[in-house]
This record gives C-alpha cells, structure tokens and sequence, in this order.
C-alpha cells in the first residue's frame, strides 16, 4: 500500500533544471503531499536563520548546470547544502554525495578506495601534465573536465599528433582540473546504468548509441567519441537527460551481474549516494567490467513501464517520505 503520512512541513526539491524534477513532483502532487521547488540558480539563504522550514530535501542538482548558463547553481549548491544539513533537515544526497557528483577526480579516487575495476586515469590541472600523464595511460585516451556533466568537454585522441595540435586549446572546465583517462571501447558500443535506492539495487538499463547517431549524449564518456572533438555539439545535446528515449539511443532493460549489482552498491553507499545511478561497461578487449561514472542526479528511465515493466516514482516518493519522517532503514 502507497504510504500517505501528514507531513507538517513541505518536501524541498532542489533542482535548478525546469523539467527534470517534473515526474516525481507529479508523483508528490498525487498523493497530496506538500512540495516546494527550489530553484538555486537564482537564490539566497541566511545563515543567521535556524528555523527548519522542510521536512527533506531531495537534492537534484547537476554538475551539468553550468552547461545550461546555471553555473552559479554548482558551487552554491554545495553552501546550501550544508546550511540544510546543519539545521537537521534530513537531506537525500547529501553534500558528501554531491561532492562525489561533480567531481570526476574524487570519483576514481573512489573507483579505488573501493576496489572495483575502472579506467586508468591521471588527475591533472594545466596541460603540461597531460603529457607527463603519457607514460601511465596510452592512446587512445579522453581528456575529461573534473566538473562535467552530460559528457560536457570530453575530447578523445588517438595519436601523440592529435594531442600536440590541441593541447592549447583544452578546458579543463570551471575548476581547470581534469582527467587524463584510458578510452575503453566498450562491447557492442553499449553501456549499463545500476540505478540504486536507499542503498539496494532498483533496476539496470542497457544503453546502446548506435553509430549513425548525429551527437553525443550522456553517458559519453564511452558511447563513441568522436576523435579530436568535443562529446556535445550544442546546448540542446549538453542538456539532454542522459537516458531519455532519443535517437540514436536504444535503451532496454538489463540483467546486471552480482558483481555489477554489488560494486554498484558498495560504490553508492561509500558516496553517500541515497538515490542514482552507477554507469559501467563491459570491455571489449577483455570482457571485464570496468566502472567509469557515478550519478547522484537520477531521472530514471523515459517510458519506465514499458522499458522496466514498473514505474520507479512510487518507490522514489515512498522514500522521500519515510526519510521526512525519520523512517529510513538502517543498512
């Protein structure tokens, strides 16, 4: 039976984006519980005001704002954040997730800690160090911006050439940090997705970008690259959701493999990750699994009945509001 508590305070939505958080909100609006959205790409807080004015906070912000002109949301995100966690309000993704989310550096710094298989990668602020990185990570390689989002600024080459010619011209992104990445060409050019709720697994997708797709989408970090070039051509590309039913995209339901399964939590769990999605592929020189990004903003799968044969939003909303009420199972 769907839960429907009283709840005393609203349920603050923190997303910045103006469709993304449409679908749990319907959800919300359906059962009669209060919301408010909260945009932070044009907001201020107090730090003088104590007073808890939510019940939870459901933190949906995206690295990929500032791709979207909401850069100031990226950094504020993570002030706000902690002024939240402060107050004790409950926060789902917290800043210790959030910091996870936008930064590609802690990630494999994570990948590590862990234990599970991901691509090589060097961590590095100013070009120079791209080519010191050559003798730990061969061609093809990406170089990666640390704050990306929707693949923004990923560029791969695949000669010492391509490289010297664009070395200049490289954005490392809003923190001048990147990585210095081995390209893994994945089996069948696809990718799975291990979305995770309340640190147990929920579902996994299988994303295959087919190859006469005229752009790049999220998850682009392997979906075919083009050489010398950035992952997104435009915009409208940067601020696709990742696992939207688009062109170019085939997206079906996947049988994940306990290893999969279990990285994927444990890699969740360890970033603090109460809602997301976990993204590997399976190599195609070595038939491995080998993880490469991790996502605290989840907008589940477009069309998830027909995809999943269930609808991921129910579930989604049942936890936001066990957590306003201090219910959350303890792992």
């Amino acid at each position: 039976m769907t839960e429907r508590p009283e709840l005393t305070k609203p349920i603050g939505i923190l997303d910045e984006h103006p469709e993304w958080s449409t679908r749990i909100m319907d959800e919300l609006r359906g059962r009669r519980l209060p919301f408010e959205k909260i945009d932070h790409s044009d907001h201020a807080f107090d730090p003088r005001d104590r007073e808890p004015r939510y019940s939870v906070i459901v933190n949906r912000t995206s690295p990929s704002s500032h791709t979207r002109a909401h850069g100031n949301a990226l950094f504020y995100a993570e002030a706000v954040l902690a002024h939240y966690e402060a107050l004790g309000i409950p926060v789902i993704n917290p800043v210790a997730a959030y910091r996870f989310e936008k930064s590609k550096a802690l990630q494999a710094e994570l990948f590590e800690r862990v234990g599970v298989r991901y691509p090589r990668a060097i961590v590095v602020n100013h070009p120079d160090q791209v080519v010191k990185a050559l003798d730990r990570v061969g061609f093809p390689l990406v170089v990666k911006p640390n704050v990306g989002g929707s693949g923004a600024g990923i560029v791969r080459f695949d000669s010492r050439a391509e490289l010297d010619a664009a070395l200049d011209r490289l954005d490392f992104g809003p923190d001048h940090t990147a990585l210095v990445q081995e390209y893994i060409e994945a089996e069948d050019g696809a990718i799975v997705r291990v979305e995770v709720l309340d640190g147990r697994y929920l579902y996994a997708i299988r994303i295959v970008r087919q190859a006469d797709a005229g752009f790049n989408l999220c998850p682009a970090d392997i979906c075919q690259i083009p050489a010398t070039s950035e992952s997104a051509s435009s915009p409208g590309a940067l601020a696709a959701c990742p696992i939207d039913q688009r062109p170019g995209l085939v997206v079906t339901r996947a049988d994940a493999p306990a290893e999969a399964i279990d990285g994927a939590i444990r890699l969740a769990r360890a970033a603090s990750i109460d809602v997301g999605g976990i993204e590997y592929l399976v190599a195609k020189r070595d038939g491995q699994i080998y993880f490469y990004d991790v996502n605290a903003t989840s907008n589940f799968v477009a069309n998830a009945p027909d995809v999943l044969g269930f609808d991921p939003f129910p579930a989604f909303a049942d936890f936001i509001v066990r957590t306003a009420r201090g219910q959350r199972a303890q792992l």
